[in-house]
């Protein structure tokens, strides 16, 4: 069987959500004291690519997401 995920526009960014979130972690995090960008939306503080830890995260797993550099 493979894995059923949830996927649908948004996600609550509640604590426990929140929890999982690698943003502050990565290497491209703007600093600017957002995060879960796959839920709120991409950073205004553009800053250069510089890796990213998207594809690893749980919030990216779990809601089924495609891609990487949310915060970009």
């Amino acid at each position: 069987m493979s894995e059923i995920r949830a996927k649908y526009f948004g996600v609550c960014t509640s604590y426990h959500h929140s929890k999982g979130c690698n943003c502050p972690r990565c290497p491209s995090y703007p600093g600017n004291g957002t995060f879960m960008f796959c839920a709120k939306g991409r950073s205004s503080n553009v800053q250069q690519k510089a890796g990213c830890l998207c594809t690893g995260c749980e919030i990216h797993r779990k809601f089924g997401f495609e891609g990487e550099y949310f915060c970009q």
